[in-house]
């Protein structure tokens, strides 16, 4: 059906089932069977909403007919984007970092405005937050087996080792989260993945507790991010047009002429801080100090450990 398609679509004139017959891979046999086959191909089309004309071949023999599709009629138009467009959808192409995603994304990029996207198609930039474990929770679903991490609740203070069933990972507003039974509280809890701290390890456990038939995750996702609402606030300076990622985490920003100022609601510095250490010559951390202290450490490991690489 696919052969017919593609001959259908490539003929310049209408052709008659003759010359399909002889173009298209496939339709062999007897009479009978090329005419059972083309009756059912055709009606298939048809029932797609591909408007396959029947159109006579000569104006002075109305019976011999042939057939065509007339691209203009089903073809998508050419598309036209804005810069602003253009930018968007490559950020949303962005946010693919495996590679074999994103190499298919940025194609399909490529492939709707392809000479105007040389300026916008490698902006890094992540749209979804804590994505980095989510491979690892995945897998150990699909292998059934228990994950340990250390992770940050909303009223800790420090990272706390956590010992998960994982039921499921869900993607919604912008966020990763892993549903599960924890076995240290013996009970259901959702799981924030931007707010574990460090590796998410699978274990050789089998998990002890399943996801019960009558489960609703949504409605789980719901209750958790009506508490959702951060207990610390940062203030970063950042450059005009710089930092993408950390502008995505803002609630607030205040535009200026040498800097943005933005407000950044979290729970635990571990959240920000590798954000702000990959972005510091164009972004400032006002405040908490603590903050601060946390990046200028980064930053400076990061140099003492380069500079004895020299």
């Amino acid at each position: 059906m696919l052969n017919l398609l593609f001959v259908l679509l490539n003929a310049p004139v209408p052709i008659t089932r003759a010359q399909i017959t002889d173009r298209v891979p496939g339709y062999g046999g007897s009479d009978d069977a090329l005419e059972k086959m083309f009756e059912r191909d055709k009606a298939t089309l048809r029932e797609l909403g591909i408007p396959l004309e029947t159109q006579p071949i000569d104006l002075f023999h109305d019976d011999v007919v042939g057939y065509r599709i007339d691209r203009s009629q089903w073809l998508m138009p050419e598309i036209s984007l804005t810069a602003q467009e253009r930018t968007y959808l490559s950020l949303a192409a962005s946010a693919w970092e495996t590679a074999q995603l994103r190499t298919a994304a940025q194609q399909a990029v490529r492939r709707i405005d392809a000479q105007e996207f040389d300026d916008v198609a490698n902006i890094p930039i992540s749209l979804a937050k804590g994505r980095r474990h989510i491979a690892e929770i995945l897998g150990a679903i699909t292998n059934d087996k228990t994950l340990v991490f250390e992770y940050v609740g909303q009223s800790d203070d420090k990272p706390t080792k956590r010992t998960v069933d994982p039921w499921r990972a869900l993607l919604h507003s912008g966020h990763w989260y892993l549903v599960g039974f924890d076995q240290d509280r013996g009970e259901v809890r959702t799981f924030r993945t931007d707010r574990i701290v460090g590796d998410v390890v699978e274990t050789s456990h089998q998990r002890v507790e399943h996801l019960p038939d009558d489960f609703s995750i949504s409605e789980l996702v719901s209750e958790w991010e009506s508490l959702d609402s951060g207990s610390k606030e940062a203030q970063l300076l950042i450059r005009p047009g710089k930092g993408a990622s950390l502008r995505l985490l803002a609630s607030a920003v205040e535009y200026g002429e040498e800097w943005d100022r933005l407000s950044i609601p979290y729970f635990h510095d571990s959240q920000l801080v590798g954000l702000i250490a990959s972005s510091c010559d164009v972004t400032r951390v006002i405040e908490p100090a603590s903050l601060h202290a946390s990046v200028s450490r980064i930053v400076s490991t990061t140099l003492s450990v380069h500079n004895n690489g020299k």
